[in-house]
């Protein structure tokens, strides 16, 4: 069937989504369309049959109270801890600074600490396995004004009204999209910049731990541990997960390695022949120790990429195959706060299959959507792994976005056009905010020199500054329009949200 006569023959004003990724940002938008009586199709790349990789997941009161309202909770508390704290020690074990847990009474929930594969599994659970078709990469995406198609690499295609890109930060959806757009001229100059990684987060999650070696993983409690160092760039922190598990990672500052993608500008060399990754600007000599790395002069044509050209590691499903232990042995011998164990403990009792690498960028773009395809998530904006938004962030632009699709009167074109802008006007703001309070904590727990340790003293010594600037973001509960609310248990009360425009006209909901 030719996308041009595909004709929808339903309610002018629903909408069928085909999904792109089943990550947490796609199942948790996937949940919350089925809720709505919408219709969708997930597209996933992998076959189900990888182990489980990654590291744990953070969530607090902003999607705990609408994980609460779409019937989640109870399965998330089951495989979850809440965070009493985070403390941050030197590799001898002594404590440098604490800072307390959330209060519960404050907003009605704690920080809960998840294995992220525990939290993908309890989505998955509730999406219907018929919506869900794995071994799909989408290799083509189309639209017209009558609607949407994402051709396989199987030869299938699929069909609906819009498109949500869920497919992480090295999204294809996002990829394709800017490539149309730069090619009619309407891309913005900030997203045609290539990508820059300067972040390495190594992770995994132990093997149950014994009770006599580790008393602390058997609480029913988590404090997250951080073990900072003077003499290097990176960190190492561990916190319990359920099951007796410990979550655990790196996370390292590396020199800047640059992606080019078919949208992008091209970098200005003095030898085209050699890799954009690792170059100085002005130099054609890898970055020596100590050097300030920034970005080089972007130009136009774009010159031809190099065969030799360095792997940036961008993608969850690559394990890890570096000598951890010869990276970064400075932290091996570390002492952990739990018990008798040290960080190397930690990584002999991982598989190691699941333990995986990513290189990250910490960067927003400018363009969400265009047309019938929007993007959510990591697609769209980039998080650092240090502040573990971005799974959190993922799933409000999902309740944001739906809700919006719901008070949609008619499935046209100009419609989702305003409700796209409608949702980047709602979230850029919030994630912006996300993204610089992350970049604060990430300077707070790798920055060298004097004014990164005033940063720790502060932060470290003026809790009370550090928890009333939390009301802002966790005051942030929103909730699913077109069903009943939660009741708010948090003193602190939620920030007033209207009920779906379908249901109540412009009633307030009073929380």
């Amino acid at each position: 069937m030719s996308l041009l006569t595909i004709s929808h023959k339903r309610d002018q004003a629903s909408v069928k989504a085909v999904i792109v990724g089943a990550g947490i940002a796609g199942l948790a938008i996937a949940i919350m369309m089925q809720l709505a009586d919408m219709e969708f199709e997930i597209l996933e790349r992998s076959t189900g049959d990888e182990p489980p990789m990654g590291s744990a997941v953070t969530l607090g009161p902003p999607v705990l109270r609408l994980l609460d309202q779409m019937g989640l909770l109870p399965q998330i508390e089951r495989a979850s801890k809440p965070v009493v704290g985070l403390t941050i020690i030197d590799g001898e074990g002594k404590r440098l600074g604490r800072v307390d847990g959330v209060e519960e009474d404050r907003y009605g929930y704690p920080i809960r600490a998840i294995a992220h594969h525990a939290l993908h599994r309890i989505l998955l659970d509730r999406v219907p396995k018929a919506n869900l078709h794995r071994g799909k990469l989408v290799v083509e995406t189309l639209q017209n004004p009558n609607g949407v198609s994402c051709k396989c690499s199987d030869g299938s295609t699929y069909y609906g009204d819009i498109i949500i890109g869920a497919d992480g930060p090295s999204s294809l959806t996002r990829e394709r999209m800017f490539k149309q757009l730069k090619d009619q001229g309407k891309l913005p100059d900030s997203d045609m910049e290539a990508s820059c990684y300067e972040h390495l987060c190594i992770g995994g999650i132990t093997n149950p731990l014994d009770q006599r070696d580790y008393p602390t993983a058997h609480d029913d409690t988590s404090e997250f541990q951080v073990i900072y160092t003077k003499e290097v760039p990176y960190t190492f922190w561990y916190m319990p997960v359920a099951e007796n598990r410990v979550a655990w990672g790196i996370c390292n500052i590396i020199p800047p390695k640059f992606k080019y993608h078919p949208y992008s500008h091209a970098f200005s060399l003095s030898d085209p022949s050699q890799t954009p990754e690792l170059f100085a600007p002005g130099s054609n000599r890898p970055f020596p120790a100590g050097s300030v790395p920034v970005r080089p002069q972007l130009l136009s044509p774009p010159i031809s990429r190099s065969p030799s050209q360095t792997k940036i590691l961008d993608d969850w499903f690559v394990s890890s195959t570096m000598n951890l232990e010869a990276q970064f042995k400075e932290v091996m011998d570390s002492r952990c706060l739990m018990g008798s164990g040290l960080v190397r403990d930690f990584l002999a009792n991982t598989p190691p299959k699941t333990i995986s690498v990513l290189e990250l960028e910490d960067r927003m773009c400018k363009t969400w959507y265009s047309g019938r395809i929007v993007l959510i998530g990591e697609a769209a904006h980039q998080h650092l792994v240090i502040g573990g938004q971005g799974a959190v962030q993922s799933m409000l632009d999902g309740v944001c976005l739906v809700n919006l699709l719901y008070d949609m009167e008619y499935n046209t074109p100009n419609e989702l056009t305003k409700a796209f802008k409608k949702y980047q006007s709602k979230r850029s703001g919030v994630v912006k905010t996300s993204m610089d309070e992350t970049s604060q904590v990430d300077k707070v727990f790798h920055g060298q020199g004097f004014k990164a340790g005033l940063m720790r003293k502060f932060m470290f010594n003026n809790a009370w500054s550090f928890n009333m600037g939390n009301d802002k973001f966790n005051n942030n509960r929103p909730q699913l329009s077109f069903l009943p609310f939660v009741e708010d248990r948090g003193s602190s009360k939620a920030n007033r949200q209207k009920i779906s425009s379908r249901l109540s006209g412009n009633r307030t909901f009073v929380n």
